[in-house]
């Protein structure tokens, strides 16, 4: 409803006391701290320097961020659906050595971890060896006794299409003797033995038909005995690892503590990193900020603690204070639709409550359907209660959650209900029930069915979009006369609300049947043009350039129109969703036949109806927030806000408290109030 009102905070305090403060005030929640200006007069300061703190800090949260993931392998508390949040009062949890004992947990998880790797690729070491020696197990000589002074014996394998008969005969012609092995499928496992003086030419023999040299570890043991010997060696890494696996079971049950540890490193990287912003002299650190008014009370008593001076004042010209959007319950879940197009700017109009109220109007228009819309509601609600989702999520899941009411009340205003699905069943079942009372109300709705008079439903639509557009004239209307404006507000939008009252009355007597005297609506458009004609140039003195200026107010009338015909897409949408809802209901009916054909049609109801759930929120949300964005804002919308990001410490999975109580001044919860 209303852009925050913000305070510049200026603190000079001595340097001792920096991470004190810029502590307290993130405790606060409410303070936006930005890089202090190092210019104060003719002075030039430098900023405070925080790079070791932050060093340190970063190498910290990279072991527990490799850490935890491990630990949470290893738990015994699985992981739930809902976010669990610990509460544990930080300060003591530094103090009394948990602290210290959680970094220790986590480094010890990483060193089981390096331990469980090693083993890993040592055992995948000896299994490759020992299976490289399975052919090898029926040589009888140690694997280092190969040569002599006068012989080398070679191992290898001929492949599997060699004739090593033929090879043996040849081979024993160029005086080389081979001993056959092993016969496996890859091949013709051997020992062939040659002169040391002729080993070149022995190599370059045996290579020639086919032969592979394999390298075996010199050991002096036979080739079943290192195999054997691997065998044990990994049995025992087996069990090494199982042990290590009990310690890091053990060490899961302190996961808790690191994720505690993990919230305040991060908000110590938060501290270091806005410390970072703070100018410095020789003895002080000056700090720059901004504040929302309705919290300067308690950043006041805050810093009153300190020996510190520190001024509040009101955003000078040429300053750019950051955007708090102010709201009521229903609206401030709608707030993140307005932040994926741009945040208003400082001091400008905040549309969220009027944007809120249409958006829930036109997708509730795009997605009528009492049983989609009841179901989304559903899933949504249930998801905040069961999930206890972060801030943004919760906002995001009761936006859809009201949007799914929305859409419910539409689907019975217009006949939707799954689609088709309560008349579809009693074609099947009933089929004189179709006719009756309950058969008209599911089929055509309290109003009409769009699918039945898609023409009615277009002048619906065509009429919220009317009602859209006049409310972001009515929004600039109102802005122009708060900022003084207010001739230009009647000059300029008035006119047309006259022009458009006409276009109302021709319709509405259209629609009555000429019971409205055609002459007055006439009149009405004929005035609405004219003034049109005569007001649109104000501020020019030129009488010639005022009435250029007021035909291209006409001109402007094309604009207008293009932008009412953009919301005939909230009958293409309802339609759509409404036509796939019922084929796939025409679709089920064919397999009622039988218990498998039941099952079919089951299957065929659930699948089908999800999926074209699914894919129109998706379509739904997008083209309500472009009606938003283009047709509504580009009547009045000023942005180029920068969203207030107040300095907060870190709750990802713990909740700060003191002396029993939260720590809580949360500017968020604030805005719900």
């Amino acid at each position: 409803m209303s852009v925050s009102k913000m305070q510049r905070l200026t603190v000079f305090a001595f340097r001792e006391d920096a991470d004190r403060i810029v502590r307290r005030l993130m405790d606060l929640r409410c303070v936006d701290v930005r890089t202090a200006d190092p210019e104060r007069g003719a002075a030039v300061f430098p900023y405070l320097n925080a790079e070791e703190e932050l060093a340190r800090t970063e190498k910290r949260l990279a072991v527990i961020g490799e850490a935890l993931p491990v630990l949470a392998k290893y738990a015994t508390r699985k992981k739930g659906l809902a976010r669990r949040v610990l509460r544990v009062n930080r300060e003591a949890f530094a103090g009394d050595g948990r602290a210290d004992a959680a970094m220790e947990t986590a480094e010890r998880a990483l060193r089981c971890k390096e331990t469980l790797h090693a083993v890993l690729a040592e055992q995948s070491r000896l299994q490759a060896l020992a299976e490289s020696l399975v052919p090898w197990r029926g040589l009888d000589l140690p694997l280092n006794a190969l040569e002599t002074a006068k012989t080398v014996t070679s191992l290898g394998v001929f492949p599997p299409s060699v004739n090593v008969d033929e090879k043996v005969s040849a081979l024993g012609e160029a005086g080389i003797i081979v001993e056959s092995v092993a016969a496996e499928k890859d091949g013709v496992y051997c020992a062939v033995t040659y002169l040391r003086a002729e080993e070149a030419e022995a190599n370059r023999f045996l290579t020639e038909r086919g032969f592979l040299k394999t390298e075996l570890p010199r050991e002096e043991k036979t080739a079943e005995a290192v195999a054997a010997d691997a065998r044990s060696q990994w049995n025992e890494l087996q069990t090494r690892y199982r042990e290590t696996e009990e310690t890091l079971r053990d060490l899961a049950e302190k996961k808790d503590d690191v994720e505690i540890l993990s919230d305040i490193e991060q908000t110590n990287r938060t501290a270091a990193k806005l410390k970072q912003k703070l100018a410095q002299t020789g003895h002080c650190a000056i700090l720059d900020g901004w504040v929302p008014d309705s919290m300067k009370r308690q950043v006041g008593e805050a810093l009153e603690a300190f020996e510190c001076a520190y001024e509040l004042e009101d955003p000078a010209p040429g300053d750019e204070p950051p955007v708090l959007l102010h709201n009521n319950r229903f609206a401030a879940n709608f707030e993140w639709v307005i932040g994926m197009y741009a945040y208003p700017k400082y001091g400008t109009f905040d549309p969220t409550f009027i944007m809120s109220i249409f958006y829930f109007i036109i997708f509730g228009l795009m997605f009528a359907d009492f049983g989609y819309g009841l179901l989304l509601a559903i899933l949504c609600f249930a998801g905040i209660k069961l999930l206890n989702p972060r801030t943004g999520m919760r906002r995001m899941l009761m936006m859809f959650g009201f949007c799914g009411i929305s859409s419910a009340i539409m689907g019975a205003i217009f006949g939707g209900w799954f689609g088709d699905l309560p008349t579809a069943i009693m074609a099947q079942i009933a089929p004189n029930a179709v006719d009756s009372e309950a058969g008209h109300f599911f089929s055509g709705g309290l109003w009409f069915n769009p699918l039945d008079d898609p023409m009615m439903f277009l002048v619906v639509s065509l009429a919220v979009g009317a009602a859209h557009i006049i409310a972001g004239m009515a929004i600039k209307f109102v802005v122009l006369c708060r900022n003084g404006q207010a001739g230009e507000a009647v000059c300029t939008i008035l006119p047309y609300w006259v022009l458009f009252a006409g276009f109302g009355l021709l319709i509405v007597n259209v629609a009555a049947k000429g019971t409205i005297p055609s002459g007055v609506a006439a009149g009405v458009c004929i005035a609405g043009v004219v003034m049109i004609l005569l007001l649109n140039g104000y501020g020019q003195k030129n009488p010639f350039q005022r009435l250029i200026k007021g035909f291209g107010g006409l001109y402007g009338l094309i604009s207008y129109g293009s932008d009412l015909l953009s919301y005939s897409r909230i009958l293409a949408l309802g339609m759509v969703a409404g036509v796939i809802a019922k084929v796939i209901n025409m679709i089920t009916a064919l397999g009622t036949k039988g218990p498998i054909g039941f099952l079919v049609m089951l299957v065929i109801l659930v699948v089908g109806h999800g999926l074209n759930i699914a894919i129109n929120i998706l379509g739904t949300f997008v083209h309500a927030a472009r009606l938003q964005y283009i047709e509504f804002f580009g009547k009045f919308y000023e942005d180029g806000g920068e969203p207030f990001t107040p300095a907060m410490p870190t709750e990802e999975y713990s909740e700060n408290i003191t002396d029993g109580t939260q720590l809580n001044f949360d500017i968020q919860k604030q805005k719900g109030d």
